[in-house]
């Protein structure tokens, strides 16, 4: 239960930037443009977290819900820019606990690992829908530091129970452990266990080459998709702020709304897969996510945003799985193992693009501008997409003649 609790929280936390920015903005009477260097901060924390995190899971997990409950803490007394200490900090635990969690619910339940890790997701993607909803309904009065030291405790919590509780874990390394920058990490897990289409490196002549490019373009579409998700959920409810002349919990729950449709088009893709081949629903969510992200560059009202998140984060939630499909399929067809640098990388897109997102506004009455940063990204995904597909054409290896 404590690894449950602690993983809803971590779904909570790794998303927390996006409503919390209108609110650090007020306070420290900077625009929200300016706040950018916190997603670099976090996203670059978790990043090499989930470096360390494969050598010892139970020590990963107590120094990880460590560093969020200091982290937390610390953010709710600090000031800009020492604050990005603390948002640096809380990264790391993020990067440490995340995949820690998922090896040891996977070792802790070996006859069902599918179901297990698939719950795991489930409840991630809980924390991230509560996470704006938590600052929408909390009682009049209540500042957003005090909702950090209320995280800050439940996290706390979870670290004494975890301490409580402790077992020896078995022995293992984290290979295809998802990065904790990301809100789609946890997918990771749905896609073990299922078949994935060849990608490169399928025959004995295009293992070393088709696999080496398979890997390092799969490495560019996961890049690019935490990239595009947290530059989105990151900077959706500054967004809709811009259009509520007066303070009001509506941007908020446009905040809710996005992460709320990426979980129902991750619970929904299994059943459209047996309608549809991967490739075709892969195609129909980058075209999904395109319009959606067309929708938030050019909305001029509430509403607009809040249709147009919807639909990015329906188009978006097949896309994490099945890229990770595929780099499945890679290294189990070239026998690499090597894969906590793709994962890396893949992080480190969720300090780039959200930054590049606020540089490209120009100013915070201009942020919907940024958002060609996530158009172009999408846009460079999709053109790696197809090659990826032509790659695993010509690598594929040539069908035995009845």
């Amino acid at each position: 239960m404590p690894l449950y609790t602690g993983f809803l929280l971590t779904g909570v936390v790794t998303v927390l930037l996006g409503p919390l920015l209108p609110e650090l903005s007020r306070e420290w009477s900077l625009p929200v443009g300016n706040l950018a260097p916190l997603f670099v901060a976090q996203f670059l924390g978790s990043a090499v977290g989930s470096l360390l995190s494969s050598y010892r899971q139970g020590l990963s997990l107590a120094i990880g819900y460590l560093l969020i409950t200091v982290g937390l803490s610390s953010l709710a007394m600090a000031s800009w820019p020492i604050a990005l200490a603390p948002v640096a900090a809380i990264g790391l635990g993020l990067g440490l606990a995340i995949p820690a969690t998922n090896l040891r619910v996977a070792h802790s339940q070996p006859t069902r690992r599918g179901a297990a890790l698939s719950s795991l997701n489930l409840v991630w993607g809980a924390g991230a829908v509560a996470c704006p909803l938590a600052f929408a309904v909390r009682p009049p009065g209540m500042s957003s530091d005090a909702v950090l030291l209320v995280l800050a405790g439940a996290a706390g919590l979870v670290l004494s129970c975890l301490a409580w509780n402790v077992r020896p874990a078995a022995a293992g390394r984290f290979t295809l452990g998802a990065p904790a920058s990301s809100p789609a990490a946890a997918a990771i897990r749905m896609t073990r266990g299922r078949p994935a289409p060849p990608v490169g490196g399928a025959g004995p002549s295009g293992r070393a080459g088709g696999g080496v490019r398979g890997l390092v373009v799969i490495a560019a579409i996961l890049f690019l998709y935490v990239g595009i998700e947290n530059a989105v959920g990151g900077w959706l409810v500054s967004l809709a702020d811009q259009f509520q002349p007066t303070r009001s919990a509506t941007s908020l729950w446009i905040g809710s709304g996005f992460w709320a449709a990426l979980l129902a088009g991750r619970l929904v893709a299994p059943l459209l897969l047996r309608r549809m081949s991967e490739r075709v629903l892969y195609g129909t969510g980058l075209a999904v996510a395109g319009a959606g992200l067309l929708g938030l560059l050019t909305s001029g009202s509430q509403l607009g945003v809040a249709v147009s998140a919807v639909a990015v984060g329906a188009g978006l939630a097949p896309l994490f799985p099945l890229t990770v499909s595929f780099l499945a399929e890679l290294t189990a067809s070239t026998q690499s193992r090597s894969t906590g640098w793709v994962f890396a990388l893949a992080g480190t897109g969720g300090a780039v693009l959200p930054w590049l997102t606020a540089r490209l506004a120009g100013g915070a009455e201009q942020l919907a501008a940024g958002f060609i940063a996530p158009i172009a990204g999408l846009t460079l995904l999709a053109l790696l997409f197809g090659f990826l597909n032509r790659l695993a054409t010509l690598t594929a290896p040539p069908r035995a003649r009845p």
